[in-house]
């Protein structure tokens, strides 16, 4: 089921700009950046499908890596 809602020009631009590709949409946008608490793992679980991939830096992580190697040790 849907809703229609009333919004401002530049609410819509700010929502606009919070989508990642074609295929996001306003409620996956919604649902990334206004979080309800879960009742249960199931709940938690079905959050984490609308997170987007963490961005990795890979210089910072072989960084990590190698500087793990040394203080094991």
């Amino acid at each position: 089921m849907s809703k229609t809602i009333t919004i401002d020009d530049d609410v819509y631009k700010l929502l606009s700009s919070l989508k990642n590709g074609k295929g996001d949409t306003f409620t996956k946008v919604l649902k990334r950046h206004f979080h309800k608490l879960a009742d249960t793992a199931g709940e938690l679980l079905d959050a984490y499908e609308y997170e987007p991939p963490p961005k990795v830096d890979h210089a910072v992580r072989a960084r990590l890596l190698r500087e793990r190697d040394r203080r094991n040790r």
